[in-house]
């Protein structure tokens, strides 16, 4: 992972360091900031490959530095935040965050969740190996150029967002689990809470609008995409 570089925005001093030695161990290229000014500034100077980024900062806050990135950039963000409400966590989702992680946390996690998804972006063959386009109904993805189109209307979706939606795409009819969503689309060396999957699927629908009927819940296991009313 030696180059790969991680950009971590975390006004906490110990936080920010702990953090950084973690990635540094790991082989990981660190550059770090303490408010939300300096991380852009550093984000505008340098190649960073993803930012690992808190909310509550002095200067411009996380959501601002997340917001400002999205307008030139889609590398990978993952939010790290003491705040845990559904609709914070639902926020850093509006702003194409590819992940949450909620403080208190264990730095290893944050290094395996980084690692996971960086593994998955940069190794197509740990994708399905498929290219063209998965159409069912309105819902329309593009797999060579990552787009999704609602009723003709391009949506911008994260790159989970997306890897969601093409999974349900792939397999329609099929009952998945949370557990079986978690190790497909997040993967299996990554630890995340279950009510992470919840949080997507809800996001998702949103994007779907009128075609949201398709994704059921199975209550007690977790969700169905199925096209057939």
């Amino acid at each position: 992972m030696n180059d790969i570089t991680i950009l971590i925005i975390e006004d906490e001093p110990t936080i920010n360091r702990i953090v950084s030695n973690y990635f540094i161990k790991e082989k990981f290229n660190v550059l770090s900031a303490l408010d939300g000014e300096k991380g852009l500034e550093l984000f505008n100077k340098h190649k960073i490959d993803l930012i690992c980024l808190d909310i509550m900062m002095p200067k411009i806050n996380g959501w601002e530095v997340a917001r400002t990135v999205r307008v030139s950039s889609n590398i990978p963000i993952i939010m790290m935040s003491a705040l845990s409400e559904e609709e914070d966590i639902l926020k850093g989702y509006s702003l194409k965050v590819d992940d949450y992680i909620t403080k208190p946390f264990n730095p290893k996690i944050l290094v395996a969740k980084v690692r996971n998804l960086m593994e998955r972006l940069n190794d197509p063959e740990l994708g399905i190996k498929t290219s063209g386009v998965l159409q069912v109904k309105d819902i329309k993805i593009d797999l060579d150029t990552h787009r999704a189109y609602i009723e003709e209307k391009e949506v911008s979706l994260s790159r989970t967002e997306f890897d969601l939606l093409k999974y349900f795409l792939q397999h329609e009819n099929k009952i998945c689990s949370r557990n079986l969503l978690l190790d497909e689309v997040w993967g299996i060396d990554v630890f995340v809470e279950d009510r992470i999957v919840d949080t997507y699927v809800k996001k998702l629908r949103k994007y779907l609008g009128k075609n949201a009927k398709y994704i059921s819940t199975v209550f007690g296991v977790g969700y169905r995409f199925q096209s057939i009313e």
